[in-house]
């Protein structure tokens, strides 16, 4: 583990609750990933706020983790402060009324896989949106689910989808034709220089896969987002996410895997070109492409990152040699790579 006074500065102002040369195989999806200097795991939007600006004052280097999808973190770990976002709070209520997010008077509070819920009715006879607001930390799929039980159109899509509200803002995730840029009204963003904002859909320039905050050197920080959602019928919705669901059981495989690993090309899908090039089931020690679907790489149980990673470039310059066809990664890149 990396030493020194920034790093024993940081970890006393972060207090007890840091953990030191924690395996971040422990957080993310595929199982993979070397130790982090500092890890600490945060409950609240406040809270990663907070280890977010600390960072930044001792001159550490940091990074946030949500749900560790689409991700591969390298087998050295990654040095200075990773952050695990776990906060998960869920809100309802009338888009024209945003207000009543802060009158504790309104609140009707309830959990559910340790997601707080406000406002929870059913919305049955709302003839306008609702803001539906969630904490970064949030799992996607459950917030995809709540709004459905819900009777609200627009991320019925997001039904099964890996991944946290955080993760999704800054990939502009989708599936089945929908996709965050779509439902997104605002996201509370954590600026580098320390500041809060409130920033609304288009500041993001959404593209396919990604946003303005995707890659950036400088990053910034999604706190929270809000999604402005119109009333739609219940039990269709729960019929069409129960179709996405099955779906997705269908065709993707189960297991320690990453998600997709490539976008898929301009008039293309990466899985199909993957499979079209004889490359299902192929191999890079404990790496493996599926068998299911060709965009899906496994952990079959002691895969290394160097695994992954040549496996990646081996299945990229098969595709690029037989179609003429560059699969660009979906997935980031985290910690301390040989020449990164």
């Amino acid at each position: 583990m990396s030493t020194g006074p920034n790093l024993e500065a940081l970890a006393a102002a972060l207090g007890p609750r840091v953990r030191r040369n924690e395996a971040l195989a422990h957080h993310t999806a595929i199982r993979i990933g070397g130790p982090a200097d500092l890890l600490l795991v945060c409950e609240s939007a406040d809270e990663v706020a907070r280890a977010v600006k600390l960072a930044r004052q001792h001159g550490v280097s940091w990074r946030l983790l949500g749900g560790g999808c689409n991700v591969l973190v390298s087998d050295s770990g990654a040095r200075g402060l990773v952050i695990i976002n776990r906060a998960v709070r869920i809100e309802f209520g009338l888009a024209n009324a945003r207000e009543e997010r802060e009158s504790e008077s309104s609140r009707s509070e309830g959990r559910a896989n340790g997601t707080q819920f406000v406002n929870c009715t059913q919305f049955v006879n709302c003839t306008q949106s609702v803001a539906v607001w969630a904490e970064a930390g949030a799992p996607l799929a459950i917030l995809a689910r709540e709004t459905v039980g819900r009777g609200l159109m627009g991320l019925a899509w997001a039904a099964g989808l890996p991944g946290t509200v955080g993760g999704a803002v800054v990939g502009n995730a989708g599936a089945f034709g929908g996709d965050v840029a779509g439902v997104l009204e605002s996201a509370t963003i954590l600026e580098p220089d320390g500041e809060i904002f409130e920033r609304s859909n288009a500041w993001f320039r959404f593209g396919y896969r990604s946003s303005r905050l995707k890659g950036s050197d400088k990053p910034a920080v999604v706190l929270a987002a809000t999604f402005a959602l119109p009333p739609g019928d219940r039990e269709a919705l729960a019929a069409q996410a129960d179709e996405y669901l099955t779906w997705r059981k269908t065709h993707h495989p189960s297991g320690a895997t990453m998600g997709s690993t490539f976008k898929n090309p301009p008039g293309y899908h990466a899985g199909r070109l993957i499979e079209y090039a004889g490359l299902l089931g192929y191999r890079v020690g404990g790496a493996q492409v599926s068998e299911k679907h060709g965009n899906f790489f496994m952990n079959t149980g002691d895969a290394t990152a160097a695994d992954v990673l040549t496996l990646i470039e081996r299945v990229q310059e098969v595709v690029r040699r037989r179609f003429g066809v560059t699969l660009e990664p979906e997935i980031e890149l985290l910690g301390c790579w040989e020449g990164g």
